[in-house]
């Protein structure tokens, strides 16, 4: 039996289990899928020896172990590279390989709902792993305008050097209260609606905003964006489904996925 996991901080709500229990029965799959919390760096390190002991095939990475894992992984695929996050590894003979699956889960989402990137103008919520990803994405698919919104204010402004690096043509900056943001977009990468006890005071900064789309990467909402204008918001059910699929097409190397409804999926985060 092929034995698999999802690891974070926090872990408990997550839903990973619950929806590769149903792909592994609906594929006849012969494999567990269980979630496992890391309380902190040097658990983690432990973990990683554990799997390679214990003939773990790969993991899942959640917050906050997105960019920590980098550490231990021997190759990489591109996207990691770039963006420094990580969100599956593959265990292949004591050697870990890491792969950014939330890069496709994100351009599936974004493709599924019809949400037009480009020459877009768009906010970011967050300077961590999955802001950098989805930047990427929103670079690589001509978006016009991209504002970074975050805490960190020195993560945010590494995030503006490595990727004007990267395209110049795309304008990236920090968040102004003296700018119009008529006919933007806003991306949320933090854990607000997701994490427990997440400060929810940034968003004050955004209420004369009246948004195009608002998107929340995360796929447990809790409605933390109704206060704000939108025209319309889109929750990340389909980004979580589709970096799964992706999962589970990189540790049985195939398109396994393909056999799958994604919709039927969808029912089970409901």
């Amino acid at each position: 039996m092929y034995k698999l996991n999802v690891i974070g901080l926090p872990v408990f709500q997550s839903k990973s289990p619950k929806i590769f229990k149903f792909i592994f029965n609906t594929l006849n799959i012969k494999a567990s899928y269980d979630a496992h919390e890391i309380v902190n760096s040097s658990a983690l390190a432990n973990y990683i020896e554990l799997c390679k002991k214990n003939n773990v095939l790969g993991c899942n990475i959640t917050m906050p172990y997105k960019e920590t894992i980098n550490q231990f992984i021997d190759h990489s695929d591109s996207i990691s590279k770039i963006t420094e996050s990580v969100n599956c590894i593959k265990i292949v003979r004591n050697k870990i390989f890491g792969y950014n699956n939330d890069y496709f889960g994100f351009k599936k989402l974004i493709e599924i709902n019809k949400v037009n990137i480009k020459h877009s103008n768009n906010i970011i919520l967050g300077s961590g792993g999955s802001a950098r990803t989805i930047i990427l994405c929103l670079l690589n698919n001509n978006a016009k305008n991209i504002t970074i919104l975050s805490r960190n204010k020195e993560s945010s402004l590494r995030i503006i050097k490595k990727f004007n690096s990267i395209n110049k043509k795309v304008k990236i900056d920090l968040y102004s209260d003296n700018f119009d943001y008529t006919n933007y977009n806003l991306i949320n990468c933090t854990p607000i609606g997701l994490k427990p006890n997440t400060s929810k005071k940034i968003l004050s900064l955004l209420g004369l905003v009246d948004f195009n789309v608002i998107i929340d990467i995360n796929y447990i909402y809790k409605k933390d964006f109704f206060n704000l204008s939108y025209k319309k918001i889109i929750t990340g059910e389909l980004m979580f489904i589709f970096q799964a699929f992706k999962s589970l097409d990189v540790w049985f190397e195939s398109n396994i996925s393909d056999k799958l409804d994604y919709m039927e999926i969808k029912k089970l985060l409901c």
